[in-house]
Formats: structure tokens, sequence, C-alpha cells
């Protein structure tokens, strides 16, 4: 049994990537693994976008099964690949302020200052995210590899405010 790309036939799951929910009747990304508690196999459920960035790999191989795929998944092909080819931005966490100083950035080993903004780490292992460390915003184009962030960034913490959003944005633009 493969991966699937659906509509979802309840509102009750969540994604795993961003952890909101997906609405009933919207497109979503459902991932197969092995089930951990027993016997078969479980299902993993994400929004397109969010899979398309933390898991591209089963995202992209879905994808390319799919005959006629909607419009608004075939588009995030680029995301994608982009995704793919980036191998550190599926760790991308959330935009985040700082609550204390006692963290350190994972590219420069520095102690973040507490309200700076930070983005959290997200390490992927048998279909569970973990956090794993954080890095300074002025520090993610290069720990990501990439100074193209700004998207992923957004589209993972959409509750910002628009002061950090406006940070944000002058930072990783």
């Amino acid at each position: 049994m493969g991966h699937v790309i659906e509509p979802a036939v309840s509102g009750r799951a969540r994604c795993r990537g961003c952890g909101r929910p997906i609405g009933k009747g919207t497109l979503r990304f459902g991932e197969r693994l092995d089930n951990p508690y027993g016997e078969g196999d479980t299902t993993v459920w994400y929004h397109p976008r969010c899979a398309a960035y933390r898991r591209p790999e089963p995202f992209l191989e879905t994808l390319a099964g799919v005959e006629d795929p909607p419009a608004e998944v075939r588009s995030l092909e680029q995301v994608g690949a982009f995704s793919r080819a980036h191998r550190r931005l599926c760790r991308l966490g959330a935009v985040e302020r700082a609550s204390s100083g006692r963290a350190r950035c994972r590219h420069c080993r520095t102690l973040i200052e507490r309200n700076t903004l930070r983005i959290p780490l997200l390490f992927y292992e048998e279909g569970v995210f973990s956090a794993s460390g954080f890095v300074h915003l002025a520090c993610a184009p290069g720990y990501f590899e990439t100074p193209q962030l700004l998207d992923c960034a957004r589209h993972f913490a959409p509750e910002l405010e628009p002061a950090d959003l406006a940070e944000l944005e002058r930072v990783l633009d």
C-alpha cells in the first residue's frame, strides 16, 4: 500500500508538519509507515505544502505516480524539489522568540539572546518530528545552505506579529 493524496474525509486529523487541523474536504498527503504498535501499517497525514517542505522524497514519489494531479498539488512539485535539493530545509520549525538566553545556535555555537527571533530545528525519526536545537535567524541561510527561506519560514509561522514578520523579512529577504 503506497502513499496517497486525497481529500480529507473528516476534519479530525492534524498535520504532522505544522500541527494545524486538516479541514474536511481539503486535499491531504498520507504517508504510509509500518505500524510501530502492531502488525500492518499506519498513515500519517500532512497538508500538501507541509509534506512538500518536510517530507519531499515521499511527496514527490507519490506525486509522480498520480495521474492528472490537482493544480494546487502540482504547483508544489517545485517546493518539494527545492526542499529535496536543500537537505536541511525539512528541519526548519516555526519562527519564535527565545524564551531564555541559554540555548546555543547550532550554526555559530554562540548563545541566542532572550527575546530574539530564532528558528527551532526538527529532526524526523520513525514517523515523528523531534525538537533538536535552534539557530539564530541571521545564521539560518548558512545553516540551511540557502538564502531562500522566507516562504518556508512564513508557512510554518503564520501567527507571527507584524513586527516579527517585518524583522523576519528584513533578515531573510
